[in-house]
C-alpha cells in the first residue's frame, strides 16, 4: 500500500473534521465531491447540498473526534473506516443537545489530484441518536 496516498487521504480527512469544527463550509464544499451521498445514524440521507443546508441552518457540530482509520486504496479511489464521536447542537442554543459515537464508512475520490469525499455512512454504536433536528424558522 502506498503510504504516501494513506496520508494524503488521512489528511483530507483531517482538514474535513477540522472544517466542520471551524464552521469553515468554504472549504468542507471543497472537500465534498458534488455526488456526495450522506448517510446519518438513523439512516436519513443528503446530497452534498442538503448536507451543507443542514449543516449551516439546523445543526451546529461543536466538535469531531476521529479513532483509529484505516484506509483500503483501489486506484483513485479509498475506502476509510473507523470511529467518529460527534457532538452537537440545535443551532440558536446554548446547550450541547447529543454526543454520537459511530462506525463510519467513506470513500473518498482523487479528482485532478484533489482527494474529494463521494460516500459517507454513520452506524451509531449504542442507543441510536434521536430524531434529525427539525428546523427553526429564522426570528
Amino acid at each position: 500500500m502506498n503510504e504516501q496516498t494513506v496520508d494524503e487521504v488521512l489528511a483530507a480527512e483531517s482538514a474535513r473534521c477540522a472544517a466542520i469544527r471551524s464552521q469553515n463550509f468554504v472549504e468542507l464544499a471543497k472537500l465534498l465531491h458534488p455526488s456526495l451521498v450522506h448517510v446519518h445514524g438513523r439512516g436519513n440521507q443528503d446530497t452534498r447540498d442538503s448536507y451543507m443546508k443542514y449543516l449551516t441552518d439546523v445543526v451546529e457540530i461543536l466538535d469531531v473526534q476521529r479513532g483509529e482509520l484505516k484506509v483500503l486504496l483501489y486506484g483513485d479511489c479509498a475506502v476509510m473506516s473507523g470511529r467518529q464521536i460527534n457532538t452537537a447542537r440545535a443551532r440558536g442554543t446554548t446547550e450541547p443537545i447529543l454526543t454520537i459515537e459511530a462506525q463510519t464508512m467513506q470513500v473518498w475520490f482523487r479528482e485532478n489530484g484533489t482527494w474529494r469525499q463521494v460516500a459517507f455512512q454513520a452506524t451509531p454504536i449504542g442507543t441510536p441518536p434521536p430524531p434529525p433536528i427539525p428546523v427553526r424558522p429564522s426570528r
